[in-house]
């Protein structure tokens, strides 16, 4: 390592921890106060009839068909219309505007494929417990009672069961809280050190010994 490299980190290396700290506090204020308060998760599985006729391999390659076809259309206006047509939530508790009725969808309720095998995790997340807790419950009927209109068999559900769910917790875990910070941080440190290689590099000014890391 060059003398000038060592010379750099040494000048800079005080400034690039000051803003990594900065951006570090900064993550752990936003997932406090800019995040959901509370968070509501259910998993699910996606099976079909008849299983015992069929290989594996069909089965599997069905369940994940049809699980993604429930990922994709639980972020359309038709699904959010269905779970307010189960009566588990208020008819106004999204906006009327089909864009940002959308734009709330998504933020309030997130979607996750597990592994391969049809399973699909669904987070509902809000300020309000009772209200995250409604919406899950109508995702939850969607799901189970009202799949055969989204999946393409009309009245006939494919059947999907709740393997685990609906599981409360208070946001933010601890595990988000680390990752913000962590994250805040190391991309403020880097990010400065970057900043200020790059500075030193074009600015005629500032640059005095060329730096070499070979």
């Amino acid at each position: 390592m060059d003398h000038s490299l060592v010379s750099f980190m040494r000048k800079n290396i005080g400034t690039a921890m000051l803003v990594g700290l900065i951006f570090a506090a900064v993550g752990f204020l936003s997932v406090f106060f800019l995040g959901p308060k509370f968070s509501i998760r259910t998993d699910y599985l996606v099976s079909q009839e008849n299983a015992e006729t069929k290989d594996y391999y069909t089965l599997t390659r069905s369940a994940e068909y049809m699980s993604k076809v429930l990922m994709e259309v639980a972020g359309s206006e038709r699904f959010i219309t269905a779970v307010t047509d189960t009566g588990k939530v208020d008819q106004g508790f999204l906006p009327q505007d089909k864009r940002e009725k959308l734009l709330s969808w998504k933020r309030m309720v997130r979607v996750e494929k597990r592994l391969d095998l049809g399973i699909i995790s669904v987070t509902v997340s809000g300020n309000d417990l009772r209200e995250a807790q409604k919406v899950s419950l109508g995702v939850s009927q969607v799901f189970t009672e009202k799949n055969g209109t989204f999946l393409g068999t009309g009245e006939h559900n494919v059947p999907v069961s709740i393997l685990s769910g609906p599981i409360s917790e208070r946001n933010p875990g601890m595990a988000k809280v680390l990752v913000a910070v962590f994250g805040g941080f190391l991309g403020g440190f880097l990010g400065s050190l970057l900043l200020s290689f790059l500075r030193s590099e074009f600015d005629p000014g500032r640059r005095t010994d060329p730096i070499d890391i070979a």
